[in-house]
């Protein structure tokens, strides 16, 4: 469930949890192998936070003002068909008319550190939802769609907190470039009502063995499933722990790629679509329906792979209709 490659997006600097030796991560990174003690690791968190690094003085006080960043597909479902756009963004988690309303590329060219706890400085606490900058997004986008818009989704979406560093020297100064963001505060800007929010976060590395033999688990760097080749086993990440995961493999001719799909089982209301015989009706498929399609549940299937969104539309529309 990867692609493999140089890191791409975000390049995020750390250090590895087994011996210390430093570390670049990219931001669809979740497997990381050390390059110095050889250790095998799994990045387990829902989104990465991360800070943007500073060139203020050592006496300055800095605040972390907090931003969410979004990265995907968005699809929009239209009488013409199905239009995507490309979402690469990040926007404030905290309304505020004295702070950027965005950072604009800064995430995708500049080196990243994770959250830590351990780290001085001010962090505001973020009050905007994340699902509340998706909606605008997709408010947005309304704009230029022909109408009726029948349904928006995003696909393939990386969500991530980025905090950038700010400090107040009679204006609002901008830490990453030490320049000010404006000529003069706002009126109504007042520094004790910022409430603060202690960095609390962590990143959790868990080894990368299986849970069920304990051999090592095999993968990509941005890879979601592991596989054990011991013991023939799968693993999702969950909360807080690896999840074993059902899978199956398609009967190939020995030299085939095979590539991975998720098999979805929905509930669909206002059309009758529980067999494959109802797709055959529903979609007026050239086939003649065999009872014992009648018996045999639908599934939607979606790629499972990082492949361009036009490709993504018709991989899942090709391999639910055979």
């Amino acid at each position: 469930m990867s692609t493999s490659g140089q890191p791409a997006g975000l390049i995020i600097e750390h250090q590895c949890p087994q011996c210390g030796a430093p570390a670049t991560l990219a931001e669809t990174d979740h497997l990381f192998e050390c390059g110095f003690c050889r250790v095998k690791s799994y990045l387990l968190t829902r989104f990465f936070q991360y800070v943007l690094p500073h060139k203020a003085g050592e006496d300055k006080e800095l605040l972390f003002f907090p931003y969410w960043r979004i990265k995907g597909t968005l699809y929009s479902c239209v009488p013409q068909g199905v239009k995507h756009r490309i979402v690469d963004m990040s926007y404030q988690a905290l309304e505020s008319r004295a702070f950027p309303i965005s950072q604009g590329l800064r995430g995708q060219t500049m080196k990243l550190r994770f959250v830590s706890p351990e780290m001085e400085g001010r962090f505001l606490r973020p009050k905007v939802p994340f699902e509340d900058i998706q909606r605008m997004i997709e408010d947005q986008s309304r704009l230029s769609l022909p109408k009726p818009i029948f349904r928006q989704s995003f696909i393939g979406e990386t969500q991530s907190k980025l905090y950038a560093p700010f400090y107040v020297n009679g204006k609002l100064y901008d830490a990453v470039l030490n320049r000010p963001v404006s000529s003069e505060l706002p009126e109504d800007f007042d520094l004790s009502e910022l409430q603060p929010a202690s960095p609390e976060w962590q990143i959790q590395f868990i080894p990368a063995m299986c849970p069920n033999c304990s051999w090592d688990l095999e993968g990509d760097r941005d890879s979601l499933l592991l596989h054990c080749r011991n013991c023939t086993s799968a693993w999702y990440p969950g909360k807080s722990r690896l999840r074993k995961m059902k899978f199956v493999c398609l009967e190939g001719q020995g030299d085939d790629i095979y590539l991975p799909f998720y098999r979805i089982k929905v509930q669909v209301s206002g059309i009758a679509l529980d067999s494959y015989a109802d797709l055959i009706k529903v979609a007026n498929l050239p086939k003649v329906v065999q009872e014992d399609w009648k018996e045999r549940e639908f599934h939607f299937w979606s790629p499972a792979f990082k492949v361009k969104p036009q490709d993504f539309l018709k991989f899942s529309r090709n391999l639910t209709l055979s």
